[in-house]
């Protein structure tokens, strides 16, 4: 997948701050200027595979899923299907009755994000089954989000990758400190993004990049994020592909799953090294690697995305 060649637009994702090019910078990057502060911008587009599944395809599997009543395991879950309970609505004759009742009514007629909690009440809320909400929503309201940090906990981000859907285009916008103290701009964009895409898309964000988000925010005193919906896909991969890996690291998933390893690329461990070689000889060309680096992450999550949706649903 190549990145389509498309001008920078400033402004097509911000709408009050200003912008203007990076004088001497990196080339597509420009300078946002913002109440609170200033820092890099670039921004590219990506062709992002399309897959449409209806919400009624996916509720229908989520009846299917005895398991998700208290007290029904894979073992009576199979029991049950041989003597013909296909869905929770067919256990009226049985003791989970009331149970089997209660659940099919939230998936059937509830939002996703009360079909998501039922999954989480049967400790199920990393489900693959559930990446199927991702496409049966608007595209726009995904938001494709990856970090790079100097690789502590307390320490700032260094990039913030942002990618949505318009139409069969990723929109990648990366956020990128020229010094430490353009952290706070970048965050505030990076909120603003937040505010405008109500679910997220991540690899192990619920773990690292999301937390690691709102810690950052929390030190300036600023408002933290909370998607509705947090399509974590480090979790299905595990489920889907454990199996067939050797691990679950997004290279190597890349590499056999979506068929697409990296040729020369920066691996993430060296992302805080060559940042730090940037701020001493100020020489750009070591924020190259990083901006290629993080701008895959994101744009291979929508691909991801879609494989795994692929792999449960058909």
């Amino acid at each position: 997948m190549q990145a389509l060649s498309k001008a920078f637009t400033p402004g097509i994702f911000l709408k009050t701050e200003t912008s203007k090019r990076c004088p001497g910078g990196l080339p597509g990057t420009v300078e946002m200027d913002t109440p609170d502060g200033v820092c890099l911008a670039k921004e590219t587009v990506w062709p992002c595979p399309e897959y449409r599944i209806s919400e009624d395809t996916i509720r229908n599997r989520c009846m299917q899923e005895l398991t998700l009543i208290p007290g029904i395991g894979p073992a009576r879950a199979d029991v049950l299907r041989k003597k013909g309970s296909r869905y929770l609505t067919d256990l009226g004759h049985t003791v989970w009755r009331d149970s089997a009742y209660e659940i099919a009514d939230v998936i059937q007629n509830g939002s996703p994000s009360e079909i998501f909690g039922i999954f989480q009440d049967a400790h199920r809320g990393n489900d693959p089954l559930l990446l199927g909400f991702s496409h049966a929503l608007p595209g726009e309201e995904l938001l494709y989000f990856d970090i790079e940090t100097l690789g502590m906990f307390q320490s700032p981000i260094i990039l913030f990758g942002c990618g949505f859907r318009k139409g069969t285009e990723l929109t990648v916008v990366q956020y990128l400190l020229r010094d430490i103290e353009d952290e706070p701009a970048a965050l505030s964009l990076t909120a603003r993004l937040f505010k405008e895409h109500s679910h997220v898309v991540t690899y192990n964000g619920k773990g690292f990049d999301v937390p690691y988000l709102n810690n950052r925010l929390s030190y300036y005193g600023e408002r933290t994020v909370h998607p509705d919906l947090h399509f974590d896909l480090l979790y299905p991969t595990r489920r889907l592909y454990r199996s067939a890996l050797s691990d679950c690291c997004l290279g190597t998933v890349e590499t056999y799953i979506l068929k697409k390893p990296r040729a020369d690329d920066l691996p993430g461990y060296l992302v805080p090294a060559y940042y730090q070689k940037y701020l001493r000889t100020r020489d750009v060309s070591n924020l190259t690697p990083i901006i290629e680096h993080n701008e895959l992450d994101v744009a291979n999550l929508a691909l991801l995305l879609c494989t795994e949706c692929e792999a449960v649903y058909g």
